[in-house]
């Protein structure tokens, strides 16, 4: 495998967009992207759409010409570049809370999932965690079932294994078995966990703290 570090960009969801700045950063997004934007009722969610679909042509341009950057989903959501010639990589999106953010590797695949701390009720924790991960978590501070759910959901959004009920999959054995896949836990801040999972041999995770004003920019 090559070696590549990865690069994770993390932007402020922040105070509602201007008009100047909401037509500034849908100038230059297709069509198609901006009606599933507008679709949004809640100018939080139509806000964080935005950002995010700016985010990922902001961080991907200086690898992918603008005019062969064209995005497409697969049966589940996810995201990619469709047909560029020299693009091997992959990236990933997700946002929670106060912040969006988006990892970007140039080989393999990568998963990244950010959740926002918040009170969580017992049916939702079952749901989520196989019975050794609810083992795991007994008796600890709410913080460490969010570390292993945005881990789970790290793994799953690789598109490395298979879709399944949550509870099914067990991050503890995916760690133990899957030598392939390598895993890192970062905060943002107290309240937002981050995990991300990718299967190349990247020697470190840069991150890279962004503001509105630095995507309005370029």
């Amino acid at each position: 495998m090559i070696t590549q570090d990865i690069q994770l960009f993390a932007l402020p969801l922040g105070e509602q967009l201007t008009p100047s700045e909401w037509e500034a950063l849908i100038s230059v997004l297709p069509s198609d992207t901006l009606r599933k934007i507008k679709q949004y009722k809640l100018w939080q969610d139509c806000q964080r759409a935005l950002l995010g679909s700016t985010l990922i042509r902001w961080a991907l341009l200086p690898y992918c010409a603008e005019v062969l950057l064209h995005m497409t989903h697969d049966e589940y959501g996810r995201p990619s570049i469709a047909g560029h010639p020299h693009w091997q990589g992959d990236f990933n999106l997700s946002h929670s809370g106060d912040w969006i953010v988006l990892a970007v590797t140039t080989t393999g695949r990568i998963g990244i999932d950010i959740e926002e701390i918040k009170p969580v009720n017992k049916e939702i924790i079952h749901y989520a965690l196989s019975e050794a991960e609810l083992q795991l978590v007994s008796h600890q501070p709410l913080h460490v079932f969010y570390e292993l759910w945005t881990l789970k959901e790290a793994c799953f959004k690789t598109g490395l294994l298979p879709i399944q009920s949550p509870h099914l999959l067990d991050t503890i054995d995916i760690k133990r078995t899957r030598k392939d896949l390598s895993t890192q836990l970062i905060y943002l801040d107290q309240q937002h966990p981050v995990s991300i999972c990718w299967n190349n041999e990247s020697t470190a995770i840069n991150v890279t703290l962004l503001t509105r004003q630095q995507l309005l920019q370029r």
